[in-house]
């Protein structure tokens, strides 16, 4: 079985309006050396946290960045509907689980990125945190 792997993340400039636990990429052994995971471009990867939001709000949107000190691209082929991975209504104060099969494409270019994750609420009220990862063209021998 492949172990999930508590990863470091910070939360986004600007007003906190949610807190994260457990976050995790599956598979990342690098994670137990507190560095960014290693996914391999063609690869799926599950992404899973635990947020607790300060807002109630009845749809959750996900909106994916690479995210780079000028401008945020988007990720291709992401899911927004938030609701499919997580319970929705969400309620104000009320810890639960978000957790996405993210499929790196083989277009991606081999480099480290910073990820931008938000979940949008109604009235903008948004979870946001930013994760790191190192996407490589070839797999190691295991």
């Amino acid at each position: 079985s492949v172990a999930a792997e508590v990863i470091n993340f910070r939360q986004c400039p600007g007003e906190a309006k949610c807190s994260f636990t457990d976050v995790s990429i599956t598979p990342c052994p690098e994670a137990a050396e507190g560095r960014a995971c290693v996914v391999y471009a063609g690869s799926n990867v599950t992404i899973s946290f635990d947020f607790t939001p300060a807002f109630s709000s009845n749809e959750l949107t996900a909106d994916v960045y690479w995210t780079q000190p000028a401008v945020d691209l988007p990720f291709i082929g992401m899911d927004p509907a938030a609701c499919k991975y997580t319970a929705c209504p969400v309620t104000k104060d009320t810890k639960q689980n978000y957790s996405y099969d993210l499929n790196i494409k083989k277009s991606y270019p081999a480099r480290q990125y910073d990820v931008k994750w938000k979940l949008v609420g109604e009235n903008d009220n948004e979870c946001c945190m930013i994760l790191q990862i190192n996407v490589s063209k070839k797999k190691r021998r295991t």
